[in-house]
């Protein structure tokens, strides 16, 4: 474990579900409040109508085209570069990341170059359902965390620009193919440390038939007051 204060920067591409979004960047909020990180968030965005979201919550952001989607992100990546951090946390932005798991990450830093989790809870905003998955067979991009070595490595470049979909694995595939590093999976919690919040405009929408049920109110005691009541919110909204 390092001993000095991690320097991370969290990135993630937005587009649509401002009420989502804004529930991640609360998510984002309140990560920055960890005594172990120096913590900066840059989004890459799409839709003017996001600068002022943005900027609300002090997450710098970079406006690009939002199709092709591999496109966009090494765009946004690109521009990143720029920013004084050590380590990328990628995440959606229909993410939340708990406390726990960055408390559990430490133990990672300065080991690993390329790791995150196989475990996360999903959540379906309309109504509440909450479902976990954990499996060792595949890799999560949510919570990822990627040094700035392999970054340089990459040369600023993890995705295919063509793609649309299937840029996790995709760019799991490039970074280790290029770099001979391998993705190291950390354990697994009692409680999932990434929380995907689907909508009916995911592309990946929420599944009652993957993983099994588990209790929101686990997730909610991990989260800010603001957090869940704008998870309450949407519940409500949906009624």
């Amino acid at each position: 474990m390092l001993t000095s204060k991690i320097n991370l920067l969290i990135y993630l591409a937005v587009w649509r579900r401002p009420e989502i979004t804004e529930l991640c960047f609360m998510g984002i909020e309140r990560m920055k409040k960890h005594s172990a990180y120096n913590i900066e968030a840059f989004a890459v965005i799409s839709e003017p109508g996001m600068i002022q979201l943005c900027n609300k919550y002090g997450i710098k952001w970079f406006m690009t085209d939002n199709y092709p989607l591999g496109k966009k992100k090494n765009t946004g990546l690109r521009a990143a570069e720029r920013f004084d951090f050590d380590y990328l946390m990628e995440i959606g932005s229909d993410d939340l990341i708990t406390n726990d798991l960055l408390t559990q990450y430490l133990d990672y830093f300065g080991k690993y170059d390329f790791f995150g989790i196989t475990d996360a809870a999903y959540i379906e905003s309309e109504t509440g359902a909450c479902r976990r998955l954990t499996t060792d067979k595949s890799t999560y991009g949510a919570g990822r965390i990627i040094s700035r070595k392999i970054l340089n490595q990459m040369n600023w470049t993890l995705w295919s620009d063509s793609l649309n979909r299937g840029l996790d694995n995709n760019s799991l595939y490039n970074i280790e193919t290029k770099t001979k590093v391998k993705y190291h999976k950390v354990k697994h919690q009692d409680v999932p440390g990434v929380i995907d919040v689907k909508s009916s405009e995911n592309l990946w929408k929420f599944n009652y038939f993957i993983g099994e049920d588990y209790n929101l109110l686990e997730i909610y005691k991990r989260l800010s007051e603001q957090e869940v009541n704008r998870l309450i919110t949407m519940q409500n909204v949906s009624a």
